[in-house]
């Protein structure tokens, strides 16, 4: 006696697993005990170094195979790819800054390592606005004014507190405004994006992904912050902030391959 197989019901697959949701909360907070109690201090090559690259590359990897799935398609291939490619830079530009730092024993902030972080925001950025812009082709003056402004008002209040803090102009200064700027663009267009899938089939899928850029987003700026005041460790909060982002983002991407 044969059976009918069961059909797929995608709806199902758009709804958040809170079992998974639980073990993210779960490994974040392992994480953070192990680097604050267990990891010391000495110097040496770190835990936490490795792991930051690891995240880094498997989300670019998953990122890529995701892009597999819609090779063909007229928006989502191209986009993943291009979401995946970002990722696997952030990869790069950590093993690039590892190496200088441990290897070379050169202070790696700046050089070669930050062309790679940067170039992750035009990738990601592209990745957004296509998507965003292939379902909806109009926006309304708040959301025109939205996409520039957030990113205008996070990069002025971090200029304000970090050059309150320097007491001057300096070149780390203007550096890190890049890096702030363009990490609050990626996070005003993911913000976008979840207004734009919020009543869709994608919209928890949407909602994972922004929740993982602005982790990201939230660590980058204040890690640049840190930085300048000369208060960055490896034991500090931001860097268990890292690896829930990409924790975030490849749920987000797996639940978009799963709904369509």
């Amino acid at each position: 006696m044969s059976s009918t197989p069961k059909k797929f019901d995608p709806t199902s697959e758009s709804k958040l697993n809170y079992k998974t949701i639980g073990i993210i909360v779960i490994l974040t907070i392992s994480y953070q005990l192990y680097i604050s109690e267990i990891m010391l201090d000495n110097g040496e090559f770190q835990f936490g170094s490795i792991t930051y690259s690891l995240s880094s590359l498997i989300s670019g990897i998953f990122a890529l195979y995701v892009s597999r799935r819609y090779r063909g398609s007229e928006v989502f291939g191209v986009t993943y790819t291009a979401l995946g490619i970002g990722l696997l830079l952030l990869f790069a530009g950590d093993v690039t800054y590892i190496f200088s730092d441990y290897v070379l024993f050169e202070d790696p902030y700046p050089s070669i390592a930050d062309v790679f972080f940067l170039i992750f925001y035009p990738f990601t950025a592209y990745h957004l606005i296509r998507n965003v812009h292939y379902f909806k082709k109009k926006f309304n003056l708040q959301s025109k004014l939205f996409i520039p402004g957030l990113p205008l008002a996070i990069t002025l209040i971090f200029a304000f507190f970090s050059f309150d803090e320097i007491e001057g102009h300096t070149f780390d200064f203007y550096f890190g405004l890049i890096y702030v700027f363009g990490s609050s663009l990626i996070l005003s267009l993911a913000i976008l994006g979840v207004t734009v899938f919020r009543n869709s089939i994608l919209g928890v899928a949407w909602l994972l992904l922004a929740i993982g850029l602005f982790l990201f987003t939230f660590a980058d700026v204040w890690y640049y912050y840190l930085e300048l005041v000369g208060e960055y460790t490896e034991q500090h909060f931001i860097n268990t902030l890292w690896i829930t982002s990409h924790m975030i983002i490849i749920y987000a991407l797996y639940k978009h391959k799963k709904i369509i």
